[in-house]
């Protein structure tokens, strides 16, 4: 045997690895294409769903989902409040409310977005 490659090995090599890319590159595609098709096709059928509601129902859900989240969060900062006024002084307390009410201020203002965007998009 000798050290020397073949004359058409190489070649033959970087054909068939070519041809193999091509196939997984086309394997992967039609992947992708079936999950996307799959995808377009919940959507779709959300969208039938949603259309199936009235708007009135669509809003009393997310009315009631924000009433909720909104008493939770309150739950949630009266708890931090009386675990955090032991331990702190008035002006960090204040600063600790400013900033739940800014981030509250903010959650609501995104609900109140999405609620507007909602109803802009349903006539």
């Amino acid at each position: 045997m000798t050290d020397r490659p073949q004359p058409g090995g190489i070649a033959c090599h970087e054909e068939f690895l070519t041809r193999t890319f091509d196939a997984w590159r086309q394997e992967f595609r039609n992947i992708l294409e079936n999950h996307r098709r799959e995808i377009q096709d919940r959507l779709e059928k959300i969208e039938r769903e949603i259309e199936k509601k009235s708007d009135k129902e669509n809003v009393d859900v997310l009315v009631r989902g924000i009433n909720e989240e909104l008493h939770r969060h309150a739950d949630e900062i009266n708890r931090l409040h009386s675990r955090v006024g032991a331990k702190l002084g008035t002006d960090t307390m204040w600063k600790i409310a400013g900033l739940a009410m800014g981030i509250g201020g903010s959650v609501g203002g995104l609900i109140g977005f999405l609620i507007n965007l909602i109803m802009k998009v349903r006539p």
